[in-house]
C-alpha cells in the first residue's frame, strides 16, 4: 500500500506518495498540491501495478540515440543494401535530430511538427519517420513509455510511381541505339530480371536446352562496393526466356567457367549500374533523338516494360508474379492493376457468350 505525506516548502505544504514498484524499489511522487490529488495519484498508480501496466519513470529517460544503437543491433534479417540505407537514414536524418530526447519527453505534437518541417519527398519523410516510430516501438515493448507518440501523425502522401511501357519496336529501337550490352537489355527488357539478379548471373544458371534462366543471386552497391547475396525475396527462382534472347546470351557465355559472371566489370566482379551519364542514359537520349516522343526510362524501369509486354503476350498474373519475383500476387496486382484491365473485358465478353446460348 502507498502512504501519503504532506511536507512543506517554501511555496507552502506540498503532499507526497511512497510506495513499492514491481520490482520491489521504494520510490517517491511528490510535488501534489493537495492530499486529494496525491491519493487519487496513488489509486492509479496502483492499478498499474496490478494489472503490470506500471511504466518506470526513471527508464523514459533512455534517450534516442541510445535506444537507436540498440534497435540497429536487431536488425540482422535486412540484406546488406537494405542495411546500409536504413543506417545512412538514421545517422543523418533522425539521429541529429532526436537523438538527445529522453523518449519520455516526446510528444505526439512534436514528432507532427518535425514531420511538417522536413524539406524532402514524401517517400524520404515515410522512410525517416518509420525509423524514429520503430525505434519508439521498442521503448513501448520495454516498458519505457506508456505508448508511441510517433504513431498517429499524419504523414504526407506518397506520389504515385510513375511507370513507363514500351512496345517490342519501342524496345528494340532504345537498344539499337545502346553503344554496348544489347543482349543485357534484352534480358532485362523481356523478363523483368533486377539489374542486380541479371549482373549476378553465372554461367551455370542458363539452361540452353530448356530456355530457363536460374536465379540465384543478387548483386547490389552497398557504398561504393558491391555485395553478392541471395536474391531480393530471399528465395531463388527459375524464369523463362525467350530463344531470340537466350540466343545472344551464348557467345557471352562461351569460353568461360561455368562459375563466371556473365558480364564481369573492369575490376572484377558483377558489372556495375550505369551512371546518369553512362550506356543506358544516353541509349535513351538517342532514341528521343530519333523519336522526340520516345519517354524517359531508367534501367530499372526495365521490369516495368518486361511486364507490359508479358500481359500483352497473354501472361496471366501468376506468371509475371513468377517471372518479377514478387513476394505474392497481391503485390503484383497492386503494382500492376491497369496492365489487366483487359481480363475484365475478356471476362464480360465470356459471360455474354455464355448467356447468349441459354437465354
Amino acid at each position: 500500500m502507498a502512504s501519503i505525506k504532506k511536507y512543506n516548502t517554501a511555496k507552502g505544504v506540498r503532499w507526497r506518495v511512497q510506495y513499492r514498484s514491481p520490482d520491489g524499489r521504494g520510490r517517491t511522487k511528490q510535488g501534489f498540491l493537495t492530499r486529494t490529488a496525491a491519493a487519487a495519484w496513488a489509486a492509479q498508480n496502483l492499478t498499474s501495478i496490478r494489472s503490470g501496466t506500471w511504466i518506470d519513470p526513471q527508464a523514459g529517460a533512455t534517450t534516442v540515440a541510445t535506444l537507436g544503437a540498440a534497435w540497429l543491433a536487431t536488425r540482422t534479417h535486412l540484406k546488406p543494401s537494405s542495411k546500409y540505407v536504413e543506417e545512412k537514414e538514421w545517422s543523418r536524418h533522425v539521429l541529429p535530430e532526436w537523438g538527445h530526447w529522453k523518449v519520455s519527453a516526446i510528444r505526439h505534437s512534436d514528432v507532427q511538427s518535425w514531420i511538417s518541417r522536413l524539406e524532402c519527398s514524401p517517400s524520404s519523410v515515410r522512410h525517416y519517420h518509420s525509423i524514429l516510430a520503430q525505434i519508439l516501438d521498442l521503448a513501448v515493448k520495454d516498458r519505457m513509455i506508456p505508448s508511441n507518440p510517433a504513431r498517429g501523425v499524419n504523414l504526407p502522401r506518397k506520389s504515385p510511381s510513375v511507370k513507363v511501357f514500351l512496345t517490342m519496336e519501342q524496345l528494340n529501337t532504345l537498344i539499337s541505339n545502346s553503344s554496348k550490352h544489347h543482349e543485357l537489355l534484352w534480358l532485362l527488357g523481356t523478363t523483368g530480371l533486377r539489374w542486380g539478379e541479371a549482373t549476378g548471373l553465372q554461367v551455370q544458371d542458363i539452361d540452353f536446352v530448356r530456355s530457363r534462366i536460374h536465379v540465384r543471386r543478387n548483386a547490389v552497391m552497398v557504398g561504393s562496393q558491391i555485395v553478392v547475396g541471395t536474391p531480393k525475396t530471399h528465395s531463388q527462382r527459375t524464369i523463362a526466356v525467350s530463344r531470340r534472347v537466350l540466343a545472344g546470351l551464348r557467345p557471352v557465355c562461351e569460353g568461360k567457367a561455368l562459375d563466371a559472371w556473365l558480364w564481369e566489370s573492369r575490376v572484377g566482379g558483377p558489372l556495375r549500374l550505369p551512371g546518369k551519364d553512362g550506356f543506358f542514359s544516353n541509349a535513351v537520349r538517342r532514341a528521343q533523338m530519333e523519336d522526340p516522343s520516345f519517354p524517359t526510362l531508367t534501367i530499372h524501369g526495365l521490369r516495368h516494360v518486361a511486364a507490359g509486354l508479358m500481359v500483352s503476350a497473354g501472361a496471366n498474373v501468376k506468371v509475371v508474379q513468377r517471372q518479377l519475383g514478387h513476394a505474392s500476387a497481391a503485390m503484383t496486382l497492386d503494382t500492376y492493376a491497369e496492365l489487366f484491365d483487359d481480363d475484365l473485358d475478356s471476362v464480360a465478353q465470356a459471360l455474354n457468350l455464355m448467356a447468349e446460348q441459354i437465354l
